[in-house]
C-alpha cells in the first residue's frame, strides 16, 4: 500500500514538517534544500528494517545511506532532542518512530507505534527499488552474481535481472504496446525512442558469472553491426535501470529516484517524464529528485493527454531563504491541474528559461 502522508521532526534540515504524497512525487529545488531529506527520511526506514528484521533501532550507516552519528542528524535549530518519523499509507495503516538521541552512536534504539500490519507499506515490501544519482556506467561485462531480488542502488543488478526474465517478466497492461507484454521488449522500444534506433543485446558469460552487453542501431532497412556499451553514448546505458524500475512494477510498488535525467538529452528527458507517469498509472508510487524542467513538461504532457489524474501528481519545490540570522527552508507545493497548468511558480521554481530569454531580448 501507497505512503500517503510522511512527517519528519528534527531531522537535519527540517525541524517539523508533513509531506502529502501521491502516486508521482516530484521533489525540484535548489542544492542543499532538502530534496535529498525527505529520500534519506525513507530510506533510513528501510535500511533498518532491512537490517535488523524490524524496526527495534534506526540504524544511520547501511545499504542505503551513511549519514552519521546521531548529532550530525539531529536538526541545528530542534527545541529538543527528539527525533521522529511518522509514515501514514491508505487503509488506516501508519508506522510511528521516536529514535532515542544517543550523540555519539550511529545506532539508535527507537520506539515504534503502528496502526494495522505497518509490514505492508510499499517502503518495507521486498519489491522496493531506489536508484542512487550515482549509477552503473558503460562497461564491457557486467556481474550476474547478486543475494539481492532489488536492481541494486546503483542499477548494478538491472542488466541481470533484464536478462534472466526480460523474456519472461510481463509489464502491467498500461505499460504494455504493439500487443507485446515481455519487459525486454518494452525496454527496447523505450530505447528506441529516446535514442532513435537504438536497441541493446544481452547475452550471458556462464564461465564468468558475468552479461555482455552490446548495442545495435535498427533502421527501417538495416541492422547495424553490434557495438560494446563502452563505444556508445554514455546516457544510453546510465538510463537502463531506470526504464527496467519503472517497466517492471506492479501496483503498490515504491521506487525512488535521483536525478533520473543525468546524461540524457531534452527529448529523451520528456519522454522519461511520460513513462514516469504511465508507471504511476499503474497503481506504483513514484518518487523522483530532479532538477529538468524536461521531465516536468514531460509530466506535465502526459497529465493533460489523461495517463493519469493530476490530483495524484504531487509537486513540492524546496528552497532555503535568509532570514536573518540563519538560512530557513521552505516547501511549496504547486497544484498540477488536469490541462498540465501549474497555480503558482515561485521563484527559483523552473523559471531559468525565461529568466536567461529576459535578459537576451
Amino acid at each position: 500500500m501507497i505512503i500517503e502522508k510522511l512527517h519528519v521532526h528534527n531531522f537535519k534540515c527540517f525541524t517539523d514538517i508533513e509531506f502529502e504524497l501521491g502516486n508521482l512525487n516530484l521533489l525540484a529545488g535548489c542544492n542543499g534544500c532538502g530534496k535529498s531529506t525527505v529520500i534519506q527520511a525513507l530510506l533510513l526506514i528501510r535500511q533498518s528494517y532491512e537490517q535488523f528484521g524490524n524496526l527495534s533501532a534506526i540504524s544511520t550507516y547501511g545499504k542505503y545511506v551513511n549519514l552519521g552519528m546521531a548529532k550530525e542528524l539531529l536538526c541545528e535549530s530542534a527545541n529538543d532532542l527528539n527525533m521522529q518519523f511518522d509514515v501514514v499509507a491508505e487503509k488506516y495503516v501508519s508506522l510511528k518512530m521516536k529514535p532515542q538521541y544517543d550523540a555519539e552512536n550511529h545506532i539508535l534504539m527507537n520506539s515504534i507505534d503502528t496502526t494495522g500490519n505497518y509490514e505492508k507499506i510499499n517502503l518495507l515490501k521486498t519489491t522496493f527499488e531506489y536508484l542512487s544519482a550515482e549509477r552503473i556506467v558503460p562497461q564491457t561485462v557486467y556481474s550476474s552474481i547478486s543475494s539481492s531480488s532489488s536492481l541494486g542502488t546503483s542499477g548494478e543488478n538491472a542488466l541481470d535481472f533484464l536478462e534472466k526474465f526480460g523474456d519472461k517478466y510481463t509489464v502491467e497492461p498500461i505499460l504494455q504496446e504493439k500487443g507485446q507484454t515481455y519487459l525486454l521488449f518494452h525496454v527496447n522500444e523505450w530505447l528506441n525512442r529516446m535514442f532513435n534506433g537504438f536497441r541493446l543485446q544481452l547475452s550471458p558469460i556462464v564461465e564468468a558469472d558475468a552479461v555482455s552487453l552490446r548495442y545495435q542501431e535498427v533502421s527501417s532497412n538495416r541492422v547495424s553491426n553490434s557495438h560494446r556499451a563502452t563505444n556508445v553514448g554514455f546516457g544510453i546505458t546510465y538510463v537502463l535501470p531506470i526504464l527496467v524500475a519503472l517497466l517492471k512494477i506492479r501496483p503498490g510498488d515504491l521506487v525512488i529516484i535521483e536525478n533520473p535525467e543525468a546524461h540524457l538529452h531534452p527529448k529523451a528527458q520528456k519522454l522519461l517524464g511520460e513513462l514516469i507517469v504511465k508507471s504511476a498509472a499503474a497503481g506504483a508510487q513514484i518518487i523522483i529528485e530532479t532538477h529538468s524542467d524536461h521531465i516536468l513538461n514531460g509530466i506535465r504532457i502526459s497529465v493533460k493527454k489523461l495517463l493519469l489524474d493530476a490530483e495524484k501528481v504531487k509537486l513540492f519545490f524546496f528552497t532555503r531563504e535568509n532570514v536573518g540570522e540563519k538560512f530557513s527552508v521552505n516547501v511549496y507545493a504547486p497544484k498540477l491541474n488536469q490541462e498540465g497548468d501549474i497555480n503558482i511558480w515561485p521563484e527559483g521554481f523552473f523559471d531559468e528559461w525565461d529568466n536567461a530569454l529576459a535578459e537576451l531580448f
